[in-house]
């Protein structure tokens, strides 16, 4: 009894920090958003009037956003999940394209964690163009998360009959691939943002179109 009480005290202190830390996340987040949405001009607004309406100083502020696009949009720093990395690898006759291309979508899922609805989210957007720039160069980011992965994965495996793979090193093959990847990831995306009706569901979908499309357009 009396050795368990100091892991029970230490996981009880992390979990009130983790709780903590989520609540600010989402205070700054919220009043970037709302501040944008008062705002015609994102360049009207400042870090300090977003973190004074979150009730944090500027300094918390960069804590936990890199930019004043990334809080209203609610973007976190990728990071490979341990379920998701533990669940990619690569086997003979895979797309390598396609496939890396849905392990950025993994990534990038993980990444937008936004406490506003999908429609409010759109509408920010058309209202500051930059945002949807700076989404989609999120995508970078995510690249190089994903990047080191790919490289791993493809040194581990022996493609033998996909000839191409062994072209080059290891390294240039997973940085052409997670560039058309990436590159088809925005072609995607692209559509969730502007057609009428779509949602965030609707990713998987329209990625496995681009995909095939891809396809279709190189393959002849």
């Amino acid at each position: 009894m009396t050795a368990a009480a100091p892991d029970a005290s230490r996981k009880a202190t992390s979990s009130h920090r983790e709780r903590k830390r989520a609540r600010t996340w989402t205070a700054i987040h919220l009043a970037a958003a709302d501040a944008a949405a008062r705002h015609a001009r994102l360049s009207d607004i400042t870090v300090e009037a977003i973190a004074e309406q979150a009730e944090v100083s500027p300094r918390t502020f960069f804590n936990y956003f890199r930019s004043k696009e990334d809080a209203v949009l609610g973007l976190c720093t990728p990071v490979l999940d341990d379920a998701i990395a533990g669940d990619f690898c690569f086997s003979p006759g895979d797309d390598l394209v396609e496939k890396v291309a849905f392990l950025l979508l993994a990534v990038f899922r993980t990444a937008n964690c936004r406490a506003i609805g999908y429609d409010e989210y759109i509408a920010l957007m058309d209202r500051h163009p930059e945002l949807a720039r700076r989404r989609f160069q999120h995508i970078d980011d995510v690249e190089t998360v994903v990047a080191e992965l790919v490289t791993l994965r493809l040194a581990a495996t022996r493609l033998t009959d996909d000839p191409v793979v062994h072209e080059g090193t290891v390294e240039d093959t997973a940085d052409m691939i997670v560039t058309v990847a990436g590159a088809l990831m925005r072609s995607a995306m692209r559509p969730l943002l502007t057609a009428p009706g779509r949602t965030e569901a609707d990713a998987d979908s329209v990625l496995h179109r681009t995909c095939a499309l891809f396809r279709k357009v190189t393959r002849g």
